[in-house]
Parts: structure tokens; sequence; C-alpha cells
């Protein structure tokens, strides 16, 4: 039975079946003309030319689905894709990074700096692809598709790769030529995403951004229920006797640790500026802020100093093994802080922060062999993770061999926030160690950066917007190796700005005391 017409989802797509070989356009294609023209597995759904419109320039509308297929207990998978070709293209192609577990196709537009979501890769001239990395529908945080190995693969690492291939080959059927420069700028799962192409595929970018990366998935999950667990312990109990997670902290509460923390470490950078440039070397203990007797708003509880310290420390298991490296206190408050990764807002005994939600979905079925549906991700055992573990290598990007990628002449600029709750600075800063430890001459081909005061993605009160698009592109198209990148928090005036640097250098005031330079 053909597969294409055995579910509706498929059933009204316009299919061709061609050779894998593709024929020479000397003066390229028409948009219109994209449509259904497709490789082997490939169907183009819509080829669409669209005017120049908010804020974004004309382009041709290129949608459609790699490998469409009907899996597991019936479902339909296959990796969607939107493809964006402007009208004026400067000759180069971004693949825009996914986040959460993907399951969407989002406008193909590049925002380079969520603060500026008018500025554009688009706009910029890029030709600009993304992908729903091989499901769509249902929940981003419940992990259905884990019930389908190939879609587990799919999301790991393989989609990237098709959606690199088919995109390359329909630039060419358009423009007439292949892209002079290939990028990929993404943040989260996207920032992962990016990673495992340039040790898997290195020749498919030249130049790869890699923001807050979710590269150590698995162990990421394990902390992010140890963290709901360190919360509960520090949590009332609801009507039920269930604890409430959400108010083992008040806001108050989070403003209190915050305010502590980058009092404890903000003098490192040799800046008392606000500014927690130095996460690594930052030493605070929660414990100067335990109430001598009653709670008050300038105390803590006991349970809620333990509670910060585990997850300071980050999980262990009954050996005394760290399974993934704690997180920095400093600028975790606001709603997109440890309030939406690791409290939640829920008002029952049912924890709906971020992390728990995310935990649970992986434990049920994206993580665990065979799929465990009715999992409670609460009965986890630590020392029981190897069912697990078994399936990291599906989704990690721990490899540090990035000798290929930098043979290829590939460069990477990766960027962390400091006050990141979803994934540790500290845990991406031992990997990097690692990974400079490795490669010799890392600077030659690998920058970093991290980002005071940001939280996951975006969101903080920090040095959060700025511009990495363009220090790739002048990296690899001009060879100038970026040592700094200015930031500024939105909404101050540029007496803020500060650069991030090149780690390990960090931002130091200069000499007149009115400017900043990058120090080690």
């Amino acid at each position: 039975m053909n597969i294409l017409k055995s579910h509706s989802r498929w059933a009204a797509l316009p299919i061709l079946l061609a050779s894998t070989a593709a024929p020479a356009w000397a003066e390229g294609t028409a948009c219109a003309q994209l449509a259904g023209v497709a490789d082997f597995d490939t169907i183009v759904s819509r080829a669409e030319e669209m005017p120049a419109a908010d804020g974004l320039p004309a382009y041709c509308m290129v949608q459609g689905v790699i490998e469409p297929r009907v899996g597991a207990e019936g479902r339909t998978f296959g990796t969607g894709f939107e493809l964006r070709l402007p009208v004026n293209w400067s000759g180069r192609f971004l693949f825009q990074g996914g986040g959460g577990w993907d399951g969407s196709v989002d406008p193909s537009i590049g925002v380079i700096d969520r603060t500026k979501p008018e500025d554009t890769a688009l706009g910029r001239g890029f030709a600009v692809v993304n992908t729903d990395a091989g499901h769509t529908g249902d929940s981003a945080t419940d992990g259905w598709f884990g019930i389908d190995m190939k879609a587990r693969e799919d999301n790991g690492y393989n989609s990237v790769r098709l959606v690199t291939e088919r995109s390359k080959a329909l630039i060419e059927r358009h423009y007439g030529q292949d892209p002079d420069h290939s990028y990929f700028f993404g943040c989260s799962n996207g920032g992962r995403q990016g990673m495992v192409a340039a040790v898997r595929e290195p020749g498919d970018f030249d130049g790869i951004v890699s923001g807050a990366p979710a590269f150590d998935l698995t162990p990421s999950i394990i902390a992010w229920n140890w963290n709901t667990r360190a919360l509960m312990q520090a949590a009332p109990e609801g009507p039920d006797g269930a604890p409430v997670v959400a108010k083992a902290f008040s806001d108050s509460d989070l403003d209190l640790v915050s305010k502590a923390a980058i009092e404890a470490c903000d003098g490192d950078d040799g800046a008392e500026d606000g500014n927690v440039f130095r996460p690594a070397q930052c030493s605070f203990d929660p414990a100067v802020l335990q109430c001598d007797g009653e709670k008050s708003d300038q105390c803590l509880r006991p349970e809620q100093v333990t509670a910060l310290q585990m997850i300071q420390q980050g999980p262990k298991d009954s050996s005394g093994e760290v399974i993934y490296t704690g997180w920095p206190l400093a600028d975790m408050e606001g709603k997109s802080g440890m309030r939406a990764w690791m409290l939640g807002s829920s008002a029952t005994g049912e924890p709906n922060a971020r992390g728990f939600s995310f935990s649970q979905g992986w434990m049920r079925t994206v993580g665990s062999t065979p799929p465990r549906p009715d999992f409670d991700a609460m009965d986890f055992d630590i020392d029981d993770r190897d069912f697990l573990m078994e399936n990291a290598p599906i989704f990690a990007a721990t490899s540090t061999d990035y000798q290929a990628f930098r043979d290829q002449g590939g460069k990477i600029l990766w960027w962390h926030g400091n006050a990141d709750p979803a994934f540790s600075v500290r845990h991406f800063l031992n990997w990097y160690e690692d990974f400079r430890t490795d490669n010799d001459g890392a600077e030659d081909f690998s920058r970093l950066f991290l980002v005071p005061g940001m939280h996951h993605c975006g969101g903080g009160a920090g040095l959060v917007s700025f511009d990495a698009l363009t220090p790739i592109v002048d990296w690899v198209e001009n060879g100038k190796a970026p040592d700094q990148i200015l930031a500024s928090v939105p909404g101050e005036d540029a007496a803020s700005d500060r650069p991030l640097c090149n780690y390990p250098a960090y931002a130091q005031p200069d000499a007149s005391g009115q400017g900043f330079t990058c120090q080690p």
C-alpha cells in the first residue's frame, strides 16, 4: 500500500516522484514551478509568491514534508519544513533552529535578537528554513512522538540533515545556483541542533551560532526532576496534602536570593555594576539568608535554604556521583527565571513548571524504551537511570570532536545566559573546557560569549540584547574573528551597554573609567 495515500493528512497534496538526480537549471525556476517538485521522498505542497509586507521583503514561500509515513500506533509522521526565498537574495542560506521538542513549523524569518523582532535574517536577504523535526501536533512538552523510534532519531539529529539537503536543492532550482554561504542559527534545542550538525554533518554549514544549547539533554531531564523534588521539600501542603511546588518560594523570596547572590559575585569581574560576568567563579551560600527565628521578607526558612543548595549542587546519586552541574542563583528572579522553569504557577499539588513538564514527558515516552505512558516522574529513582541513559546518544551533542568541522573551514559561535534557569551555564562551561582541551587551537574556529542576567534564550534583567549573526558572517566571509559583541539592557540608555567577551575574558572598566575592555 502506498503510505502517501493511506492517511488523509497527505491525500490532498500534489506528489511528484522524481529521480534523486536533479536536472540543472541554468537560469533558475519561478516560484510557482517549485510546487510538486520533489526528490523521491519529498513533497512540496505550496510554492507561492508573497509580496513585501509587515517589514518583510517579497519572497517565495515553499512548504513541504520529507519522508511522510505512517508509524507507531498508526500515527502520521514526516519532517515538515518551510523555506522562504527572498526576491533580493544575498546568496546566503540560514537554518533557523527549533525549540522544545519542536513539533511545529514556525515562520521562517530568522529573528536575530528577540528584543528586536523586526530585525530578521529574511529581511537581510537570507534564504531561511526551519522544521518541525519529524512530528506535529500535541503538547510541546508531552513527548508523544517518542513512541516511534524513527521519530526519535529524526528529532535527535536526522531532520536537520534532511531539511538542509532538500533546501539547498530547492535553492539551486529557484536561483540557479547554490548558496555562497550557509549558516545555522538557533537557541536551546536549536543550539543543540547546531552542535549536532557540526559533528555529524561537518560540511553542511560554514558558520553556526549555538545559543544556550540543550547539548546534554538526558542529564538535564534528570536535573529538572531533581529540582522539583528539592522544591517539594520546601513547599507548603495544599488541601489534598500534596506539596504545592509553586509556593515553595514567593516572588519576594526570589528577589531576596538574587540580590544576595549578585552582591556576593558582582565584584568578581572588577566592576560592581549589577552584572555577574563570571558565574563559574561565583561563590554564594544561601545559608547566609537563613532566618534566626520566624520567617520574614528578609530571610529564608531552613527548608528553602536546603532546596537552593540542592539546586546549586545539581543531582547526584547515592554513590555521590554528580549527574549534572547545578545552577548559580544570581538574576534568577522574574517571570522567565526560576518561576517559569522550576516553580511554576500551579496552585495544586500537580507541578506545572516547564522543567517538570518536560521531564515527565521525556521519562514516559521520549527517553524510555519501551515507552512508559503511565510513569510518574515523581517515582523516578536516580540510581535506576539506565533506562534513560541508554537513549541519551540519540539526542546528545556532547562530543568534543570538531576536527572535521574545523577542517572544512567551519566557524562556531556559542553564547549562554549566566542566569539560564533551564540549562546551567556551569554545566556548559564544564563541557567547554573539555572541548578546548581536546581541540588544539580551538579559538581558530570557535568562540564563546557569556551573557550576564539573561534567562533561557531571552528574558531577564541583564545584557540580553545583542546581534550574534553579524559577527559569525563577518568571521566566515571576511576572516574577522569576534573578540567581543556589544550588548545592551533593553529600555536603558547606552551607558548600560557592555561588551560580551570571548571566554574566558570578561568586561572590565578601562583606564578612563568611561568604558570597558575585555580582559582575561
